[in-house]
């Protein structure tokens, strides 16, 4: 069979067959509009704390009722102690405590050390941030006034007031692309190179699986794959690979509003050797598992581990040495944030050179894999036992 054919019979194999036609095609699609629905309030609001004032003062109070007036805190209450507040926060009805401590308004006052304590669930570390970030500003505000009364009252020079006053550099706050802040400009882009891949992964697995199980591949003819047929087939894998990351950068991020086409031109063709990674690495596993139902249940099941391997949703720096190695050997760690740098931070080649320089490697790799796995599973099993 020549390239063409086997071009033409692989794209058949996936758009005329519900197994792989569905996460190929459907789940790219619905996945665009589902996955950013938890996502679309963008930024945390609203969160529900309880205030423990052991101070009992006009500065404790003030700073309670500033909290509720920000848009990120909503106070529910008021106690004497923490021990109070504790079983609302176990119980989920409230994201945390804050907590005044006694004699905060006259330390304060004094100039002598003291400080609100925050308290929260670790679990829900944007919660957590939010809780804290807005309690700080608020306790900063409030107590600005008492401090500055204090210096005065210390006889402090003027221009040494002025001086600690203006004492080092306004902070300025510039996110790299995700100028809002929010979770769906955080999670969507960075989730893009996860989802194409897991869920074009599976399709080609499904695919295979199916010939694998059918015997004899039609593309290899008297069970012989030719350098052609696999040349076509491989084509036919990566073009919905790469039609599927097309459809996200270009229609779906337009469609969430969200930061995008810094270096288009260099996210697609970014794209294309990731495409063509995933098609082989698809190839590949398909070839191993020979089985049409078993992609989707391994290919799921390491999500998440792919996601943390990633580095997006966790620090590398926390994980192991061993775990870095191993994924460079994943094309999503790269292509995740390859993508990033590229589509939302307006990259240029030279500065995405290690993770280009690691999708070609794994491209060698993977390509010379799936070589290897179909000729082998293509003579059908009379050649090549299932695994």
């Amino acid at each position: 069979m020549s390239a063409w054919q086997a071009f033409v019979w692989t794209l058949r194999s996936v758009l005329f067959d519900k197994g792989p036609m569905t996460p190929a095609v459907v789940g790219v699609i619905v996945y665009s509009f589902y996955y950013a629905v938890p996502f679309a309030p963008e930024v945390t609001s609203a969160v529900p704390v309880t205030v423990a004032d052991y101070d009992a003062s006009p500065m404790s109070r003030q700073i309670a009722r500033d909290l509720d007036a920000t848009q990120g805190v909503r106070i529910t209450g008021v106690v004497r102690n923490v021990e109070d507040a504790v079983p609302a926060l176990q119980r989920g009805e409230i994201g945390g405590i804050v907590a005044v401590p006694a004699n905060f308004y006259r330390d304060v006052l004094r100039g002598t050390p003291t400080g609100v304590t925050v308290m929260g669930n670790g679990g829900y570390a944007v919660v957590n941030s939010t809780i804290l970030q807005t309690t700080a500003a608020v306790v900063s505000e409030t107590t600005a006034p008492a401090l500055t009364a204090q210096l005065v009252r210390s006889n402090a020079p003027p221009a040494s007031i002025m001086q600690l006053t203006r004492a080092g550099p306004a902070f300025v706050k510039q996110p790299l692309f995700n100028t809002v802040q929010g979770y769906e400009s955080y999670v969507l882009p960075a989730s893009m190179g996860l989802l194409v891949h897991q869920l074009l992964l599976t399709a080609i697995c499904v695919a295979i699986g199916t010939w694998v199980e059918g015997g004899r591949w039609a593309i290899a003819a008297k069970g012989r794959l030719t350098v052609e047929s696999f040349a076509g087939m491989l084509a036919g894998f990566w073009l919905f690979v790469f039609a599927a990351i097309l459809f996200w950068i270009g229609f779906v991020f337009w469609y969430h509003d969200v930061p995008r086409a810094a270096n288009l031109s260099g996210a697609i063709v970014f794209g294309t050797i990731y495409a063509l990674d995933v098609a082989a690495l698809g190839v590949a596993l398909g070839c191993w598992m020979g089985e049409r139902e078993r992609g989707m249940q391994v290919i799921a099941g390491v999500s998440i581990p792919l996601l943390f391997l990633s580095g997006f949703a966790f620090p590398v720096e926390s994980i192991s040495e061993p775990l870095i190695w191993f994924s460079h050997l994943l094309p999503t760690t790269s292509g995740i944030q390859g993508f990033i740098e590229l589509n939302q931070m307006g990259a240029t080649w030279a500065e995405v050179r290690p993770q280009i320089i690691n999708l070609l490697l794994l491209a060698i790799a993977f390509v010379g894999l799936a070589w290897w796995a179909a000729s082998r599973r293509a003579s059908g099993p009379g050649h090549a036992g299932r695994h």
